[in-house]
C-alpha cells in the first residue's frame, strides 16, 4: 500500500482518537478495504467513521462493505455475549477458581460490533481441570472439534494425548444453534504464555481473579492488570515464535488493538501499577514488547507507559525484532525494524535472518 493508504488504514483502526483527518478518505481503495477485512478491523473502521460523522463519505462499495460487516459483527457479538453469560453462570456453580480471558471479556468492553470472538478461553489451575471438565460435561459439552461445519467427537486416546503430549485440552463444544454461532467452543487453559509463568504465578493470578461488571454482565475474569499482562504475554508468544511467523499468524492486528484499547487513557499512576505488577510476575519484558509494538502501530497516549516499557528493554536493543524457533533453538532477527512495514509484508519469514 502507499503511504497515504497506510495512514488511512491506521486512522480507521483507531476508534479511540478524538480527531480524524478526513482528507485521507480520498484513499479509500480496495487495498485498504482488503486489509481491514484481513485484519478483522472492518467493524472498528465502520465505528470510527460513524463516531466522526464520516460514514457517508467513502464511496458506496467501501462504505457498504464496512457497514455490512459491522451489522453482522453486532449480531455475532450479541449471540456471543449470551454464551459468555451462560458460561459465567455455569462456572459460578463450582468452588474451583476460573477466569475468562481475551475475547470473552473484550467483546463486552468494545462498542458492539467492533470486536468478535469465536470461542471462550478459560484459565484454570491444573489441579482443577477435572472439576471443570466434569462441570462442562454435565452441562452438555463434549470434547472434540468442528470439521466441515460438523462436530467430530474426540476419542479418549486423543483427549489423553492432547494433554500429555501437547499440554492442552481438546476443546469443549456444545451445539447452541444461534444464527451466527452454531456451536459454542470452550478452550481450557492451564498454563501461562511466558517462560516465567509457572504454577505459582498462575495460582496467584487466579487467587486475585473474581467477577467484574461490564454493564449488566458479570464475568469471572482476572484482575485488571493481570488481564492486560496476560494479553501482552499472549501477543509476545505469537509474535516471537517462528512457527507462528511461518503461518502468518504472528501479527494479528486486532490483538494489538486489544492492548491499545485496554491502555488508552491510562494515567501515570495506573501505568506504574501495571509495570510494578509485571515485574512481580516476571513478565515485564513481554509487556514492554507488546506496549512498544502497539505504540508504533497505534500511538499509545500514555507517555509514562511507553517510557516504562522502553526502560524494561533498555538492555536489549533488538527485543522488538527477535524471533525464536523453539524446536531447534535457532534465533532470528528481522532485517526490517519498522513495525508498520512488517505488518503489511506478504511473507515476514523471508525478512528474518539467523543470528
Amino acid at each position: 500500500m502507499t503511504e497515504k493508504e497506510i495512514m488511512l488504514f491506521k486512522a480507521l483502526c483507531d476508534c479511540k482518537s478524538d480527531s480524524f483527518d478526513d482528507s485521507l478518505l480520498a484513499y479509500c481503495t480496495p487495498e485498504v478495504l482488503g486489509q481491514l477485512f484481513y485484519n478483522r478491523m472492518a467493524g472498528i473502521a465502520c465505528e470510527t467513521l460513524r463516531r466522526h460523522g464520516l460514514l457517508s463519505e467513502p464511496d458506496r462499495e467501501f462504505r457498504n462493505s464496512l457497514k455490512c460487516a459491522f451489522d453482522q459483527s453486532r449480531r455475532m457479538t450479541d449471540d456471543f455475549l449470551k454464551c459468555v453469560e451462560y458460561v459465567s453462570y455455569i462456572l459460578s456453580g463450582t468452588g474451583a477458581k476460573a477466569a475468562l480471558l481475551k475475547g470473552a471479556v473484550l467483546c463486552a468492553v468494545y462498542p458492539r460490533g467492533c470486536r468478535t470472538s469465536n470461542d471462550i478461553d478459560i484459565l484454570v489451575s491444573p489441579e482443577n481441570i477435572g472439576v471443570i471438565s466434569d462441570l462442562l460435561t454435565a452441562n452438555g459439552f463434549r470434547q472434540g472439534n468442528i470439521r466441515g461445519g460438523e462436530f467430530v467427537a474426540a476419542t479418549r486416546r486423543e483427549i489423553i494425548e492432547s494433554r500429555m503430549l501437547r499440554g492442552e485440552t481438546v476443546p469443549f463444544i456444545k451445539k447452541i444453534g444461534f444464527p451466527y454461532m452454531e456451536y459454542l467452543e470452550l478452550d481450557i487453559n492451564y498454563s501461562l504464555d511466558y517462560k516465567n509463568g509457572d504454577g505459582k504465578v498462575l495460582s496467584e493470578m487466579l487467587a486475585k481473579s473474581g467477577e467484574r461488571s461490564f454493564g449488566e454482565l458479570w464475568i469471572p475474569t482476572l484482575e485488571k492488570n493481570d488481564f492486560i499482562i496476560h494479553l501482552c504475554c499472549h501477543l509476545h508468544k505469537e509474535a516471537t515464535t517462528y512457527p507462528w511467523v511461518k503461518m502468518h499468524r504472528d501479527m494479528s492486528l486486532y490483538k494489538y488493538a486489544d492492548i491499545y484499547t485496554c491502555c488508552s487513557g491510562m494515567s501515570d499512576s495506573d501505568a506504574r501499577k501495571l509495570f510494578e505488577r509485571a515485574y512481580e510476575l516476571g513478565a515485564e519484558k513481554q509487556c514492554a514488547f507488546a506496549v512498544l509494538q502497539t505504540d508504533e502501530l497505534f500511538g499509545i497516549s500514555s507517555k509514562e507507559l511507553t517510557a516504562l516499557a522502553a526502560r524494561a528493554l533498555e538492555d536489549d536493543s533488538v527485543a522488538l525484532h527477535r524471533v525464536i524457533s523453539p524446536a531447534d533453538g535457532r534465533v532470528f532477527e528481522y532485517s526490517t525494524h519498522d513495525i508498520t512495514k512488517r505488518l503489511f509484508m506478504k511473507n515476514r519469514a523471508r525478512d528474518l535472518k539467523e543470528v
